[in-house]
């Protein structure tokens, strides 16, 4: 997760750049969504790759309550762009959210919002 308290010095397209010129680097597959002032986040990569990744993050003044709700091995990637920026419209967030928050979720809700294809890519 990314916070949006500290975005000062670089946009936040610049810092969106550069993690996919990281995750390209490193063969990380992602995809993000922000709403409402919350960001949530699915990875997948080698562990090694992951873990520099997190270390990275955690140490990242910019980022801030990141909490990792489900770290485990996976059969199959399923994130094969390196750094896949989603939206909501009104409509989705209410249909799908349903009031709750990003947070509110579990992390088999999170992964299942960022990997269908009706969630839309940001412009």
């Amino acid at each position: 997760m990314i916070g949006g308290a500290n975005h000062t010095t670089q946009s936040l397209a610049e810092i969106i750049g550069a993690s996919e010129r990281n995750n390209r680097r490193d063969e990380i597959g992602s995809a993000m969504l922000f709403h409402e002032g919350e960001a949530a986040q699915v990875i997948e990569g080698a562990r090694a790759d992951l873990d520099r990744l997190m270390s990275r993050l955690w140490k990242d003044p910019r980022h801030h309550n990141i909490r990792v709700l489900d770290d485990r091995p996976v059969m199959q990637r399923r994130m094969r762009e390196a750094a896949r920026l989603c939206a909501l419209s009104a409509q989705q967030a209410a249909d799908i959210l349903r009031g709750r928050r990003l947070s509110d979720l579990s992390s088999a809700g999170l992964e299942k919002l960022l990997s269908c294809e009706h969630v839309r890519m940001a412009a």
